[in-house]
């Protein structure tokens, strides 16, 4: 078996393991990391998630996909506009971990991705915020997203997700 289907297969475990809400995904595998979630997501049919683009501009919602190597995405012109992928139906919030934020608290998501998750990973209390968001959320499963590693280093979240998946 390949090390991207073992990873597939590490992903899918996550997705139906009730007693697991928190995801590190993460190595050096960019286009492998993106690709094999949404196909893990994918795979339950009809799901509904919102990614958080962490400090980027409204290009992210298309960057997402390019990372993805899916380029011809059609993304949504604004944040929380719907739009569907396969059996995804993905919203797209613009999170900033410079106060707080509380817009989807009230929201159950199938699955809530945040990335990229680089540009927090040397200040504790952005982590900090990212955390106590977990905590708050009533969504099912929460994925943090890595990117540019190892020039940024994700290892402080090890300390508070259910699951670490190392895709290299």
């Amino acid at each position: 078996m390949t090390d991207m289907k073992k990873s597939y297969e590490r992903i899918v475990s996550f997705i139906d393991n009730p007693n697991e809400k928190t995801l590190l995904l993460r190595g050096v595998a960019e286009k492998e990391k993106h690709r094999l979630i949404l196909r893990a997501l994918n795979r339950k049919g009809n799901s509904k998630g919102v990614i958080h683009l962490l400090h980027t501009t409204a290009d992210g919602m298309k960057n997402f996909f390019d990372w993805a190597e899916l380029y011809d995405v059609k993304v949504p012109k604004v944040y929380g506009e719907p739009m569907r992928l396969s059996n995804l139906t993905i919203y797209f919030n613009n999170l900033t971990t410079k106060g707080l934020t509380y817009k989807y608290d009230k929201s159950e998501f199938d699955f809530m991705i945040i990335w990229p998750i680089q540009s927090v990973t040397e200040n504790i209390d952005e982590i900090e915020m990212l955390k106590q968001l977990t905590l708050r959320q009533k969504s099912k499963k929460i994925i943090f997203l890595s990117l540019h590693e190892p020039n940024y280093n994700p290892d402080k979240f090890e300390e508070f997700v259910d699951k670490v998946i190392r895709i290299d």
